[in-house]
C-alpha cells in the first residue's frame, strides 16, 4: 500500500543519567532530503542515524530533532583552579600592602574573579548514550511511518476511486462511438437522397465518406492505451515500494492519451466524458505529489 510523504513521529528513551527525545517531521519533496543536527555526544553515530532513517523513508523532506537531557547536575564536574586562586590572592595582598589597607581578603572576593571555579562535564559512556538514542529514534520512526501509512490509505482510496471513475467514463465513450457513426451515416444518407448522382452511386459515396469519418474518429488505440495505463495505475497503488514518481509518470501518459482522444472526437457526449476524465487525471496528478 502506498504511503504519504507527510507525517510526524516522536520517541523518547531514558538511561541512567537522563533521556533522549526524538521528533521527525516530513513533507512533500521530489527526492529524499534530510536536515538534522545531532547533540555533540552522538556526533560519532552520524552514519548510523542516516542509515536507520533511509531504511524507513525513501522520499520526502525529512526534519530530525534530537534533544539530550540529563536528570540532574551530577554531570557537572566542578573544580577550583588553585593556581588561579593563589595568583588572585597574592595580587590582592600586594594591593593591600602597597596602599596600607586594613580590609581582609575574603572568599567572596576570590570567587568573584573569572574562571576560579571550573566546570568540566563528566565524560559520558557513548555506548550507553547511543543505546538510548537508538531506541528513541526507532520509536519516533515507527510513529512517523505509521502516520504516513494511515494517510497513505486515504490517498489510496481517493486515487483508486478516481481511477475507477475514469474506467466508467471510458466505457461510456466506448458505447457512444457506434452511436456517433450511426448518426453520421443517417445524415449522409439524407444528404445523398436530396442530391443528384449522375452515376447512380449514392450508396458508394455514403460508404466512402462514412469510412473516412470512421477512420478520422478511430480512437481504439487511444482507448486501449488509456485503459492499460489506468489498470497499471491501480496495480501500482497496491505496491509497498517508492511509487510516487511512477504514478505521476503513468498519469502524464494517461493525460496525453485523453488529449489525443478528445482532439479526434467532437461529439458532445464523448467530449463531456473526455472533459470529465481530464479533470480526474488532473486531480490524480495533484494527489500523487503527496505519495512517497
Amino acid at each position: 500500500m502506498i504511503k504519504s510523504m507527510t507525517g510526524f513521529g516522536r520517541g523518547k528513551a531514558a538511561f541512567g543519567g537522563g533521556n533522549f527525545t526524538v521528533e521527525f517531521k516530513t513533507y512533500n519533496h521530489k527526492f529524499f532530503e534530510l536536515s538534522y543536527k545531532l547533540p555533540e555526544q552522538l556526533q560519532t553515530y552520524d552514519d548510523q542515524v542516516k542509515k536507520l532513517i533511509k531504511k524507513q523513508i525513501m522520499r520526502g523532506k525529512v526534519y530530525l530533532w534530537v534533544n539530550y537531557e540529563r536528570c540532574s547536575d551530577d554531570s557537572l564536574n566542578l573544580t577550583v583552579d588553585e593556581k588561579r586562586v593563589r595568583r588572585y590572592y597574592n595580587l590582592l595582598a600586594e594591593v593591600k600592602k602597597k596602599f596600607k589597607l586594613k580590609d581582609d581578603i575574603t572568599l567572596e572576593q576570590l570567587l568573584s574573579f573569572p574562571e576560579v571555579i571550573v566546570c568540566k562535564p563528566h565524560k559520558e559512556n557513548q555506548t550507553v548514550l547511543w543505546r538510548a538514542a537508538n531506541i528513541a529514534l526507532k520509536k519516533a520512526l515507527a510513529a512517523l511511518v505509521l502516520m504516513r501509512r494511515k494517510e497513505g490509505r486515504f490517498l489510496y482510496q481517493d486515487l483508486n476511486e478516481r481511477a475507477k471513475n475514469i474506467e466508467k467514463a471510458l466505457k461510456k465513450i466506448e458505447k457512444y462511438i457506434p452511436q456517433v457513426l450511426h448518426r453520421y451515416e443517417s445524415k449522409l444518407k439524407k444528404r445523398a437522397k436530396s442530391a443528384v448522382d449522375r452515376n447512380g452511386g449514392r450508396g458508394e459515396r455514403v460508404q466512402t465518406e462514412l469510412a473516412a469519418f470512421a477512420k478520422n474518429c478511430d480512437v481504439s488505440e487511444e482507448m486501449s492505451r488509456l485503459s492499460a495505463h489506468i489498470k497499471n495505475f491501480k496495480t501500482t497503488l497496491k505496491t509497498n515500494k517508492e511509487t510516487g514518481k511512477v504514478l505521476d509518470f503513468i498519469a502524464q501518459e494517461a493525460q496525453r492519451e485523453i488529449n489525443t482522444l478528445g482532439a479526434k472526437c467532437s461529439d458532445f457526449k464523448i467530449s463531456k466524458e473526455v472533459i470529465y476524465i481530464k479533470g480526474e487525471i488532473e486531480k490524480i496528478r495533484e494527489q500523487v505529489q503527496n505519495v512517497e
